[in-house]
């Protein structure tokens, strides 16, 4: 009579559970089916890096952008792409030597989203990044009335060295999304934008504009965001007029 009741409990069990099992295994295929997209670096076209004194920075920039896309790309799918992960992408960009500037050979593209296990992959350049300085300096005349006013001749040296400096940052990317399976290039993406910082130096001790992330980021987000949404549609629709 036990055994009877422990089986029994057991197919009731079984029979509760069932749903549950049936749900995850579902759920587990209809993840499976979602396109998977592979976002690769974005490294700088030869000469489009123009900013003096940045250009070491080059490779910096070109992970920051993979980064921000897929931030962007992750938050704005809403669920209905799989994005390949960062770990994942190290090995195979290791794999294959992907370069930091310069062309990558469409090919190694097509086999490094098969490798990936992706359906689509995202490639770009950084095509310009420049800047432009300005300067406007107080100027003797300055110096002199201010020593004049104050009695000071250190002061007056001081004022007459005061220069304030402008740096226009602009920049452009170009993005391509790829079917990995035929190497076609479904659509391309380009946009533009500038930026610009201000930093005072007086008397050859102050602060010139150094390279810093945050301003790099202030050219390239707002592109990143309005491109990632564009690549975020097209992927979707891609996929769905594959599987129609």
């Amino acid at each position: 009579m036990t055994a009877t009741r422990t089986i029994a409990r057991g197919l009731l069990l079984l029979a509760l559970c069932a749903p549950a099992l049936a749900a995850a295994e579902g759920g587990k295929e209809a993840k499976a089916k979602k396109p998977r997209l592979a976002i690769l670096d974005f490294p700088a076209a030869s000469g489009a890096w123009s900013c003096s004194g940045w250009s070491n920075n080059e490779g910096r920039m070109s992970s920051v952008l993979r980064e921000l896309f897929t931030t962007e790309i992750s938050e704005r799918s809403h669920g209905k792409l799989r994005l390949v992960e960062r770990a994942r992408l190290a090995d195979i960009r290791s794999e294959l030597k992907f370069q930091q500037s310069g062309e990558v050979d469409p090919a190694s593209i097509q086999q490094a989203g098969k490798l990936l296990g992706a359906r689509y992959v995202l490639t770009g350049k950084i095509t310009r990044f420049a800047c432009k300085i300005s300067n406007t300096s107080s100027g003797w005349g300055i110096g002199a009335l201010v020593g004049k006013v104050t009695g000071s001749g250190l002061a007056g040296a001081v004022a007459g060295s005061a220069n304030l400096k402008h740096v226009n940052f602009s920049g452009r990317l170009d993005a391509r999304l790829i079917e990995v399976e035929t190497g076609e290039i479904l659509v391309t993406f380009k946009d533009e934008n500038e930026t610009g910082d201000t930093s005072a130096k007086v008397a050859g001790g102050g602060s010139e504009v150094q390279y810093d992330d945050e301003l790099a980021s202030k050219v390239f987000e707002p592109m990143v965001q309005k491109m990632a949404a564009k690549v975020v549609k097209k992927t979707v629709q891609a996929s769905e007029d594959e599987d129609d």
